[in-house]
């Protein structure tokens, strides 16, 4: 038996089988079916112990009988009995199985498979009981048997252990996966800011950038653009009211002439100031002073024209006398940093209006008797390149700077010998809130009554 068994097991189960070089003559032999069931399950054992002899490495220990040592050794140890030789072999795979199963390694599946090939083993064996085998040699085999389906249920069918660090790392090259595009991003992300620094020629090295790699399954959220709330348009014509009337006719006739109606931005108006706004009289200059300084008050509005306004004695002033004698007169202010200017233009019995645009690099002369003063806007073009020198050091940029006196078609004109400073007014008024100008002389006497109250009430309307 153990020699046929020699020549028709694997490998690995024949070197438990002690050494023999043949049947002792006269013993009985296997029978033909006992030989063939055997030869196909330790076919099929061999097949399946060499599929898994990496995963569970266990190593069988060569018995004294077949040991490869010098022949002296040979000689020097007697032979023992295939049943010692077995035993000696199950003690060595039974402190191996139990080292590894102390080390964590003892997880395995019993399958059908392998439970069918124990029952085979048993059939086998009751064969060879039925052949009456001696009782060394069914022991042999009874052994070998044991050792075989000890083998079989420690097959690692299914190891916990190399399942989770299977899982395990799978689930890491995803982090590395996303570990890398994080830093894609941020290398992206660093490389344009670079560009837009190199470009504005700024470089600022405390700027921190975030980068968020959106979740797999995280919904996207729509962007929902909020468009500006319009700006409530107020009526051009506001209608005044009772109460309102009352106050511009209790101001026109209701006591002294000389009573102070209405005082700010170091001017101090009296009764008789604005008298000159009723009927068709002629503004006076503290009227027309006071309403340009309402307008600068007005244009602080973030959503209008910043504006600056000279009184009405800087253009006569400036034209007579020459820039020296006004360049105190912009000690506190610097004209340049605002929209407009605006230059109320005295011409001794007529009011004009001067306006310099900076956003526009254009001076502009308003008058409402279609009147031509190209030199009032030469005079002041030649103020504003003094007065940069002056006041920042450097000349002024005199390139596309248009100088333009408004035609009678290009702008409401008066239809009398009166309203020349109301149209002044109203001309700064329409050009401070970046309006087109559309009133008309009809608009002449409620305007005159509107400027009473707005100017006692110091608001604008």
């Amino acid at each position: 038996v153990a020699t046929w068994m020699r020549n028709n097991v694997s490998p690995t189960l024949r070197n438990i089988l002690p050494a023999s070089p043949g049947p002792p003559p006269g013993d009985p032999q296997p029978s033909t079916s006992a030989a063939v069931w055997a030869k196909s399950l330790f076919s099929g054992v061999a097949s399946s112990s060499s599929m898994y002899e990496k995963t569970f490495p266990i190593k069988v220990v060569q018995s004294p009988t077949h040991s490869t040592s010098s022949g002296h050794a040979h000689r020097a140890r007697p032979h023992c009995t295939a049943q010692e030789s077995v035993h000696e072999e199950e003690k060595e795979v039974y402190r191996q199985l139990l080292t590894m199963v102390s080390g964590g390694q003892s997880s395995f599946l019993h399958n059908a498979c392998y439970k069918a090939y124990i029952k085979m083993f048993l059939f086998v064996s009751d064969m060879f009981f039925a052949e009456k085998l001696n009782e060394s040699l069914l022991g042999c085999f009874i052994s070998t048997h044991n050792y075989i389906c000890l083998y079989l249920h420690s097959v690692p069918c299914f190891q916990a252990e190399l399942w989770i660090k299977e899982l395990t790392s799978m689930y890491d090259s995803r982090a590395r996966e996303r570990r890398r595009q994080i830093e894609e991003q941020e290398a992206l992300a660093a490389q344009l800011l670079r560009q837009r620094l190199s470009e504005e020629g700024q470089r600022s090295p405390h700027v921190e950038v975030h980068v968020r790699v959106p979740l797999e399954k995280e919904v996207p959220l729509t962007l929902v653009i909020e468009q500006p709330k319009p700006l409530e348009e107020k009526p051009e014509f506001p209608e005044l009211t009772e109460e309102m009337e009352a106050d511009v006719n209790r101001a026109l006739r209701g006591g002294g002439s000389h009573e102070v109606l209405s005082e700010g931005f170091g001017l101090s108006l009296t009764r008789k100031d604005l008298q000159t706004l009723s009927n068709l009289n002629w503004l006076n200059d503290e009227v027309i002073n006071f309403y340009m300084n309402l307008l600068v008050e007005r244009s602080k509005d973030p959503n209008l024209p910043s504006v600056n306004t000279f009184n009405t004695f800087f253009y006569p002033k400036l034209r007579c006398s020459g820039y020296s004698t006004v360049r105190r007169w912009t000690k506190k202010m610097d004209i340049f940093a605002k929209d407009i200017l605006l230059v109320p233009v005295h011409l001794g019995v007529h009011w004009c209006l001067s306006v310099v645009d900076f956003r526009k690099k254009a001076i502009l002369y308003f008058d409402s008797m279609g009147g031509n003063n190209d030199e009032a806007c030469r005079i002041l073009f030649d103020y504003l390149q003094q007065e940069s020198k002056d006041k920042k050091g450097k000349a002024l940029d005199t390139s596309g700077w248009i100088l333009h006196s408004k035609k009678r078609s290009e702008i409401p004109q008066q239809m009398n010998g009166s309203d020349c400073g109301m149209f002044t007014c109203k001309y700064a008024d329409y050009i401070t809130k970046d309006k087109p100008i559309t009133f008309t002389q009809k608009h002449m006497p409620y305007f005159r009554r509107r400027m009473v109250w707005e100017i006692v009430n110091h608001k604008l309307l």
